[in-house]
């Protein structure tokens, strides 16, 4: 018989907000059906759009994940947001933002659904050896000086693995649980906007690597056009991935894909 996850939790403002302190800051704007949430956001950023203007959708025909990649966001199963922040209004470095939207989550989901995620270096979270989650960090920029961060997260909820198209079906995951999304969205917008506040880069920085798929495991990666395998020892405090090569040299990976071997997903 095949899966028949759902979500009938519709997303609410309401309930959202009822779930985040009293003193929360965030402007809600809820869709049914959007292209890409991010890209929704930066339009509303260039329009002035205020600091934790945060829009979600039930539904994107153009998700957009990393390196031009699509993002699978079917109707009813997901957790698509976008966070349009002002890197001045936060205390966070906002080169770590990425990696604290990574924190966020995995909190988010262990209170939520009693689960122990692990993050792939740098965006990516899973449970299970299964990807369930995606981030994007966009910035736009002048004169040196950063206007807004747009912090995309989509997380498969309760998506069906039969409906998962050939190219994801054997890496993509869902939480396949029957959770409120507007308790998770809640949970990740408080967590996200305490580390955001809390300027202590070295706890965030001890929180991630302790959540690391990748520490301690070989990794493949490409730079300048060169293949690369090594071992994956350390996030260093920029969020940046140290790696041992076989030589006996240390490399240091700022952005980028890696990959693993299947036994790695463990």
């Amino acid at each position: 018989m095949a899966e028949t996850f759902t979500t009938p939790f519709h997303l609410s403002e309401y309930k959202i907000k009822n779930g985040l302190p009293e003193t929360d800051t965030h402007k809600l704007i809820i869709l049914e059906t959007i292209d890409s949430t991010n890209h929704y956001a930066k339009e509303l950023a260039v329009q002035g759009a205020k600091h934790n203007t945060v829009v979600l959708a039930n539904h994107q025909t153009a998700g957009r994940g990393r390196l031009g990649r699509s993002f699978f966001s079917p109707s009813d199963t997901g957790l698509y947001m976008s966070i349009i922040l002002k890197p001045e209004l936060v205390s966070l470095n906002s080169a770590l933002f990425t990696i604290a939207a990574g924190v966020s989550v995995c909190r988010a989901i262990k209170q939520t659904c009693q689960m122990m995620p692990q993050i792939k270096w740098v965006n990516d979270i899973f449970i299970n050896g299964r990807k369930i989650c995606g981030i994007l960090a966009e910035s736009s920029s002048h004169s040196g000086n950063i206007d807004y961060i747009i912090v995309g997260i989509g997380i498969n909820v309760s998506t069906p693995h039969n409906i998962f198209p050939d190219e994801l079906s054997n890496i993509a995951g869902s939480l396949g649980t029957n959770i409120d999304r507007n308790l998770l969205a809640a949970e990740i917008l408080k967590e996200f906007t305490e580390l955001l506040s809390s300027n202590n880069t070295s706890d965030i920085i001890n929180e991630y690597k302790q959540a690391s798929l990748v520490l301690g495991k070989e990794i493949e990666f490409t730079q300048n056009g060169i293949q690369h395998k090594g071992i994956a020892i350390d996030i260093n405090i920029e969020g940046n991935l140290v790696v041992a090569l076989k030589d006996n040299t240390t490399i240091v990976l700022k952005s980028g894909e890696i990959s693993l071997g299947s036994s790695n997903f463990i």
